[in-house]
């Protein structure tokens, strides 16, 4: 079958025909889209990835029933009470498609489980797939924000648009969105933010503050515009830190770190979709393609989110 492989760190990705997931591995599933994630481009250009590897954990597919499914992509160890609550990204043994298991950049996947198939009806399957990573990351993040009349949501891309979104239907909240990149900033406001600017404008102070991009100049911003006793709820990885003491933070603020949605938080953004509640961008491409597609993720030229689908 044809899969794009990461064979070595900051190396294109190979690709080329493997063999199939043996039947032994678990379920085999057929993939139809897998979307293409930052995660992705941080795991090509890191030397700790283990190769070779199919990356891709945005994964849509479907078995012999030839219903769509959403793959909830974290499998934990079954047994720990995150695994029970269904929030196996939480396991301390957790196991992620496209991370430390061949992923959905390939025509197949070997899941566990039948259970980690989510049924998506009648959405695409390449608009679905982001709503595995994107759509549910932001609605943990978000749901843990909650109550917050007021928001402030650092980094907009496709992230931090579904944020924008699930803070005005979660929590009625007023958002203001923060990036770099006039045209995000522009999308923003067309999904609802009721201001949108750059990182160097004055924010006033908010009960919430959102970072979806996580370097040592977003985190500061964050630190600068929560209020005391608010939140700060980091999702973005890029190497930044915060320095937390008494006179380090606003009196009495959180700081707290969110990861990828529980398969209750998955299902709750697939329904949320299929009711037409949220918008969102996808750009579909063959598989064929994927190194083309974390070029363009790398250079910021991705209005949404990228899928990939089998040739």
């Amino acid at each position: 079958m044809l899969a794009a492989v990461m064979k070595k760190a900051g190396a294109p990705l190979a690709i080329e025909s493997i063999p199939r997931p043996p039947s032994k591995s678990g379920l085999v599933v057929e993939v139809l889209a897998c979307g293409v994630c930052h995660t992705d481009l941080d795991l090509a250009n890191s030397a700790e990835t283990p190769v070779p590897l199919v990356l891709g954990h945005e994964i849509v597919a479907t078995d012999q029933s030839r219903e769509p499914y959403l793959v909830y992509a974290s499998w934990g160890c079954r047994s720990c009470k995150h695994c029970a609550q269904g929030d196996e990204a939480m396991c301390q043994d957790v196991r992620i498609a496209g991370v430390h298991r061949n992923g959905g950049y390939a025509a197949a996947v070997a899941i566990p489980d039948a259970s980690y198939l989510l049924p998506i009806g009648g959405l695409d399957p390449s608009a679905a797939a982001p709503l595995a990573d994107a759509g549910a990351t932001s609605y943990r993040a978000v749901r843990r924000a909650l109550p917050a009349a007021r928001a402030i949501v650092i980094g907009v891309g496709g992230l931090g648009q579904f944020a924008v979104q699930w803070l005005q239907l979660l929590g009625d909240s007023e958002v203001t969105a923060v990036d770099i990149d006039l045209d995000k900033r522009q999308r923003a406001l067309a999904l609802g933010a009721v201001e949108a600017c750059v990182p160097t404008a004055t924010l006033d102070p908010a009960p919430v503050v959102v970072d979806f991009v996580g370097s040592a100049e977003s985190l500061r911003l964050a630190k600068q515009s929560v209020e005391r006793g608010g939140k700060i709820i980091l999702v973005g990885g890029n190497g930044g830190s915060l320095r937390v003491g008494m006179e380090t933070i606003p009196y009495e603020a959180w700081v707290t770190t969110s990861i990828m949605g529980s398969r209750d938080d998955v299902t709750a953004v697939i329904d949320h979709a299929r009711r037409s509640d949220i918008a969102w961008e996808v750009e579909s491409l063959p598989l064929s393609a994927a190194n083309d597609a974390l070029d363009r993720l790398r250079a910021g030229d991705v209005a949404g989110r990228l899928a990939l689908r089998p040739d």
